[in-house]
């Protein structure tokens, strides 16, 4: 077989070959001012509008094989230039850029595959955006050399017509070389030895470029992983601490109810998104939260903290309504919103803003929620003194109990009233229940939440009630007591503390 030397090819085609690479460039143009629109209208709007096969939309196969015949014209132009003698800046940069950009079209490829099921951060669109404006602009530079070498034209100091005649095509451009067809094996041996050395002579000669594109291959595969997983789209997780500016926030957990503690519904069709945490101010002022620009979102959409009908959820904790923290204090709040649905639910913590020709920029933090969903199940009848898990309820953790429980007309107690430290005097008080009410006087082991009483139902011969009982307790009464003002007609001998826990029954008896 016979085949001949590619530079008198590469000579007499320049300019085709340069209007090819020209046409290929174009439409890598128009395929990275798409991306780059995407995620700069993702990030001003905080939305997008799904299409099926997003990924195939805006990375399709003709992207790859352009950068991929891209690469090779660079790279022949490359070798042709460098055996002229000629200056290869721009085919060298130009095969170092398609690789790039190869490498960036498999990262937004998965990107994209990736929304089909999540949600990105600000940040990560920040950074998908930059990638995506860079690869635009950069193939500019590209596409003008490329067409003014292809179609001709002389611009200033860059006489492109004189190159080409000065390439001078000469009968070793165009030397044959015979291959035999017979198998020889000594002669394929010395083949591949000979194959191997000249292999060897061209890594030790292009040693420093080589050396460059694999650094730079290294590197930008290591930042991206780097930067992606532990810094611009690290997504925490409930129970983790996230440092924002002076504050420290820890979510304890979440959960989904459409009832209020009396197993009433709330809004017919609306669920309710419960977010409890705790945050730690560690600065020497109050500070608020932002909590106007806090949010969740759920498939694409976001849902904002509710400010009406707080009354509603007191069980679950304090909603946050622009209170101060004070200076290096831990409190703990919830906030609650109103939602459609429950998938792939994820709290953005908000964390700045940035203007930028007039754009405001807002930064979130990203935490996976994992929320409780209350379903029916009665876990069964206990006595005093006993520990009963929370495990099965909201609370996921922890236990209670009951120790002791006396019915009273009026409570009389002694509590302590300071001016100061060194300062203070035994006080007595007196509690009357309202109208024909008695109280319940009820005592329980220390690491019993105290909300549970919220969910407290009294039966009693045949009796049950929840609407009227109240809870009576004053801030300065024993520890690890609860004060309950209840009907009449409790009959202590044959009561039964009834806690429904949103769906999860508990019942305790003497």
């Amino acid at each position: 077989m016979i085949i001949r030397k590619p530079y008198a090819f590469l000579i007499k085609y320049f300019k085709v070959i340069h209007i090819i690479i020209f046409l290929f460039i174009l439409y890598l143009v128009f395929s990275t001012r798409n991306i780059y629109m995407f995620f700069k209208n993702y990030l001003l709007t905080g939305t997008y509008t799904y299409i099926e096969n997003m990924a195939g939309n805006y990375i399709n196969f003709i992207m790859f094989l352009g950068s991929i015949i891209l690469i090779a014209s660079f790279l022949l132009i490359y070798l042709l230039m460098k055996q002229k003698e000629k200056k290869v800046l721009y085919y060298l940069l130009g095969i170092i850029f398609y690789f790039i950009t190869f490498i960036l079209f498999i990262v937004f490829l998965n990107v994209f595959n990736s929304l089909e099921f999540t949600s990105l951060s600000n940040q990560s669109l920040v950074l998908y955006r930059d990638m995506a404006l860079a690869l635009y602009y950069l193939n500019y530079y590209f596409l003008v050399i490329a067409f003014v070498r292809g179609f001709g034209f002389n611009v200033k100091k860059f006489n492109f017509e004189k190159d080409l005649k000065e390439l001078d095509i000469t009968e070793e451009d165009r030397e044959e070389i015979e291959v035999g067809s017979g198998i020889d094996f000594e002669n394929v041996g010395n083949f591949v030895r000979k194959r191997k050395r000249n292999f060897m002579y061209y890594i030790k000669e292009n040693s420093y470029v080589l050396t460059v594109l694999l650094v730079i291959i290294i590197l930008l595969t290591t930042a991206s992983i780097t930067l992606n997983k532990l810094v611009i789209s690290k997504v925490y997780k409930e129970g983790e601490t996230i440092s924002i500016n002076e504050l420290d926030y820890k979510i304890n957990y979440s959960c989904i109810t459409d009832n209020d503690f009396n197993g009433n519904t709330i809004k017919k069709n609306k669920k309710y998104l419960v977010v409890s945490f705790d945050v730690t101010n560690n600065s020497d002022n109050s500070l608020k939260i932002s909590s106007e620009n806090t949010r969740v979102k759920i498939n694409g959409e976001y849902f904002y903290p509710k400010t009406t009908q707080l009354s509603k959820f007191e069980d679950f904790g304090v909603v946050y309504n622009k209170q101060s923290i004070l200076k290096n204090s831990t409190k703990n709040y919830i906030m609650v919103f109103e939602i459609d649905n429950v998938s792939n639910t994820i709290l953005q913590l908000y964390a700045g803003k940035e203007e930028n020709g007039g754009e405001a920029i807002l930064y979130y933090i990203d935490v996976s929620l994992n929320p409780y969903i209350f379903k029916d199940n009665d876990l069964g009848k206990f006595k005093l003194n006993e520990s009963i898990s929370l495990k099965d309820t909201y609370y996921k953790e922890g236990s209670f109990q009951i120790n002791n429980m006396e019915l009273l007309d009026i409570d009389n107690y002694t509590y302590s009233k300071c001016i100061t430290a060194d300062n203070c005097t035994e006080e007595k008080r007196t509690i009357v229940p309202k109208g024909v009410k008695k109280l319940l006087k009820i005592k329980y082991e220390k690491e019993t939440p105290k909300n549970i009483f919220y969910y407290l139902n009294i039966e009693s011969d045949g009796f049950s009630s929840s609407s009227d009982i109240n809870i009576v307790t004053p801030d300065n009464y024993e520890e690890n007591t609860v004060l309950l003002e209840v009907p009449n007609n409790v009959n202590l001998d044959n009561i039964t503390l009834y806690f429904n826990i949103h769906g999860s029954k508990i019942r305790v008896t003497k």
